[in-house]
């Protein structure tokens, strides 16, 4: 057993548990915590943009039927991110992102396909050419 080289407590390394170099917790997004004003900042962004998308999310939930606008199919009666689709992407249509004609109510197994293919659903087809006459995209 060695000592530590900070105190000279007993030790199974060079330091003993209180004087050990640790790394830095991180968070689940990667962020890490507590290492500078910045990445804290990161990450309170990312919390902002999360809770105004829920928001978001739950404003067409309380307008609209809980059923998919493609098959008509029940949702439930519990808004699951999954079942909100925007048309227009929202990484490269942000000033579509929060536009509630942009997003369409769709099953998990609909919006897993139109994540796939793009054009598998008339109706979604139909709003895409909408919202590119809206927003002059050509």
């Amino acid at each position: 057993m060695s000592k530590c080289k900070t105190c000279g407590k007993g030790c199974d390394g060079e330091y003993c548990f209180i004087h050990k170099p640790r790394k830095p917790l991180t968070s689940k997004k990667g962020f890490r915590l507590y290492a500078g004003q910045s990445t804290i900042d990161k990450y309170e962004e990312e919390m902002h943009k999360t809770v105004i998308m829920q928001t978001f999310f739950l404003q067409i939930w309380k307008k609209r039927p809980h059923k998919s606008e493609v098959s008509g199919d029940s949702l439930g009666s519990e808004p699951l991110s999954i079942f909100f689709h925007h048309i227009l992407p929202k990484e490269k249509y942000p000033e579509a992102s929060l536009d509630q004609e942009n997003v369409i109510l769709l099953t998990l197994d609909e919006h897993t396909n139109v994540e796939n293919n793009m054009y598998k659903y008339e109706e979604v087809n139909n709003r895409r050419d909408q919202l590119k006459k809206k927003y002059e995209i050509h």
